[in-house]
Order: structure tokens, then sequence, then C-alpha cells
């Protein structure tokens, strides 16, 4: 679950400019918060560089102004708020942190909300510069005066602590931003803090709420069937894979996934018959192993002759002793021992782990043909094998009192 945490660099410096220009009054009906005009213009001017992205040349006008005005604390942070915005609008944001925080320094000076917005801003530059101890001492500050915190606030200050590896308080503060307002990063966010915390069940209710905002991305399908899986809690994740393909297109090894949930959930009929569909429809590949995960279900499903002819259509993609003789044991079980016999003569010529065992089959399905000397050979051929010595030398010993 890739993660992207980023601010919008037009939406910060925009609170940044509001923040400035609040701070120059056009009437100088409040002394306190007045400034020459020579100031002004200067600020005014900074502003159509920064629009023509003449940064240098505002950086220039800025630090000339700011030598000048040294005697005038509030003019003084006036112009650090600018030089910071020219930072920003840089992409420097170490630089733009530096002036934030020389502008708070002159925080007497500034009205009460411009001193708020400014420590918001400056958190926010902060967690940008990756200086995240400072962005969460001036959002601590800002908490304490903001009367009502957005959800904005609330989602920075759970960035700020996950950056931190401080899961807990992260997860709790993006919890309250969520509640205020949907954001599907911010939910992403939160969801990897109760993966990492192993807190299913909150991870759970995260995903079902993305796919109720997000239906046809695939992920979060995806990701809720995981999370059921490491809750062991194989119903729901089946039934989540379920829903998932009325929604969104399974490729093949999702597919293959929901065969064995059917399987795991003991419905095998349901898995044999997806299989069946998918292969047809060519949404899974028809390879050996896929085809003899749609016989297994089938054997789970007890449709043996369902089985038999998965087996065969595996055969003829590759044969192998190993499915030859699964096939012979389906038709020993049918009695069909000639069909049996020929299956197991064919394994035979095959690579096989217990030669012995399968010679043994062989026998006896000659016998049961009424076919003698053939399951004579079989049972002495069975004799040479350990693991099949003393049943084959049974097998003979009737053999020969019938005879």
């Amino acid at each position: 679950m890739n993660i992207c945490h980023t601010f919008a660099k037009k939406t910060a410096t925009f609170l940044l400019l509001i923040t400035i220009f609040s701070g120059l009054p056009l009437n100088a009906a409040d002394k306190k918060y007045s400034i020459t005009k020579k100031t002004y213009k200067t600020l005014a001017l900074s502003r159509e560089l920064m629009d023509q992205s003449s940064y240098q040349n505002a950086l220039a006008k800025l630090n000339t102004l700011l030598a000048k005005v040294t005697d005038n604390r509030y003019e003084t942070a006036l112009v650090h708020q600018h030089l910071a915005y020219v930072y920003l609008e840089q992409e420097n944001y170490i630089k733009a942190l530096h002036a934030l925080e020389k502008t708070l320094t002159y925080a007497d000076t500034l009205p009460v909300d411009t001193v708020q917005s400014v420590r918001y801003n400056l958190a926010q530059t902060a967690t940008r510069a990756e200086r995240f101890k400072i962005a969460e001492k001036s959002l601590n500050q800002w908490f304490v005066e903001a009367a009502k915190p957005p959800a904005d606030a609330w989602y920075l200050r759970g960035l700020v602590h996950y950056k931190q590896q401080q899961l807990k308080p992260a997860a709790t503060y993006l919890k309250r931003a969520i509640a205020l307002s949907h954001h599907e990063n911010w939910s992403i966010l939160l969801l990897t803090i109760y993966l990492d915390l192993k807190q299913y069940t909150q991870a759970t209710k995260i995903l079902t709420q993305l796919i109720e905002y997000y239906p046809h991305k695939k992920e979060y399908w995806l990701n809720l069937t995981d999370v059921y899986l490491m809750r062991q809690d194989y119903p729901h994740a089946l039934s989540t894979l379920q829903l998932a393909q009325l929604s969104i297109d399974l490729n093949e090894q999702e597919i293959l996934k929901l065969a064995s949930l059917y399987l795991h959930n003991n419905t095998p009929y349901n898995a044999a018959t997806l299989l069946t569909t998918a292969i047809k429809k060519q949404r899974i590949k028809n390879t050996v192993q896929n085809l003899e995960t749609l016989a297994n279900s089938w054997a789970m499903a007890r449709e043996p002759e369902k089985e038999l002819n998965s087996l065969k259509q595996a055969i003829r993609i590759k044969p192998s002793g190993k499915l030859y003789l699964r096939s012979a044991q389906i038709l020993l079980h049918k009695e069909r021992w000639q069909e049996a016999i020929l299956m197991l003569n064919r394994a035979l010529k095959n690579k096989i782990k217990n030669p012995g065992q399968v010679y043994l089959l062989k026998g006896i399905a000659a016998y049961q043909d009424k076919k003698m000397q053939t399951a004579k050979t079989a049972f002495i051929q069975a004799t040479k094998y350990n693991k099949s010595k003393k049943q084959a030398n049974n097998w003979l010993q009737q053999l020969n009192q019938q005879q």
C-alpha cells in the first residue's frame, strides 16, 4: 500500500499570503499595525516580482528593506513573512522555516490571528522540511489557541506524529480529521498505521469505508480480503472477494485466490465452476497446475468423472507418472479395470516415485479383470520393492491357491 503525503504548494502559500497582507492596512486607523508608505510599496513590489517568478529580485528588495526597518519591530516581522513566502515559492523549505521562526520572535507586535496563522504556516513548512519536532511544537502551540481546529489541522498533526513513528497519537488525530472531512489519502495513512499496529479490526473498518466511497478501486477490495485473511476470518475473506467480482475484473492470480477461498470454506463445487468458466473464457491459463487445481476441486465436490476429465486435459499438455497414476486410481474406484491398467502402464513408462505401488495396483486391476497371467507378472514386479513386497506376496499366494 503506497501512500503519498503531500501538501498543495499553492494552498500553503496562499494561506501565508493572506497572513502577510492581513498585516498591511490600507488606512492607519490602528496605529499599532500601520506601516510607512515606503515599506508598503516595497512589500507590494516584492509581491509583483514573485508573481512574475522574479524571486531573486524580490529577495534583493526585501533584504534591502530589512536592513532599513530594524528599528521598527512590526515592519521587521512583515518583511520576514514576505521572505518566507518567496522561499516557499522556491521550495526552499529550510530558509522559509527560518524566516517564519524569525517572524515569531516579533509575535508581540502582530495581531493574535496573524500569530496563529504564522504558527500554522511554520508547522506546515517544518513538515515539508522534515523538521518534525519543530512542526510538532508549533502545532501544539497553535492548538492551544485554536477554538475549533479544522480537519486539515488534525490531519497535519497526525502526519507529524506518524513521521516520528508515534503511531498511536497519529491514529487518534487522523481519526479526528476524517470524522470532520473525508480524504482518500488520509484514510490510506490511517489504514497503514492500523496495519503497522496490527489493529486489523480497525483496518477492516477503514477499508470498508474506502470501498463505499470507491467501489471500483480494486486495491481496496483485495486489501480488505487480505486483512480478513490476517484475522483468519475466511468466510468474510471469501464474501469480500465474491462481492469484488461484481465490481471489478479479477486477474488470474485473484481468480485462483477466490477458488482457493471456496475450497477453504468447503464449497468446492463453486471453486470448480469458477475455474472451468475462467479457463473457457481464457481468464486463467490452461496450464497443468491450474487443471490440477480444477481436478482437486471436482474431487472435493465428489465429481470423479469431471476430476478425471480435468486430469486427462492436464496429461494432454504435459504427461507425467503422477497424473497417470491419479487417473488410474479414479478408474480403479469406478471398477473400469482395463482403462485403469492402460493408465498404470503409462505411469510406469514415466518417472514415478513408487513404482512398486503402481505394479501392485496393476496386478489388482488385472486380477479383477480375470487376466491372471498379467496380474501374476505385475505382482512379481511389485515384490521387488520393499514398500509393496508384503502385499504383493499375499496376492501371489491367493493367486496360486486359485490356480
